[in-house]
């Protein structure tokens, strides 16, 4: 997906947001979409989810792409 693209020669630019501006939006109730694309040791050893978030591999997100809803903004977060 963006690997590809980025082999491509293609540039794709991911805006990045801080945890604050994150905790600002959820406050403000925006309508957002929020992956957690850990791996599965950093996800099953944290004590640290949010609320809400989708639990996807970055594997699972290229062949289940159509599942995420579109129109809404995304943030996936990752370590």
């Amino acid at each position: 997906m963006i690997q590809e693209r980025n082999k491509a020669g293609g540039n794709v630019a991911i805006p990045r947001i801080t945890k604050e501006e994150l905790k600002i939006k959820m406050d403000k109730k925006e309508d957002l979409v929020i992956l957690d694309v850990r791996a599965a040791d950093s996800y099953n050893t944290s004590n640290q989810k949010i609320k809400g978030a989708v639990r996807i591999t970055l594997d699972e997100l290229e062949r289940d792409i159509k599942k995420i809803p579109a129109g809404k903004e995304i943030i996936a977060y990752c370590t």
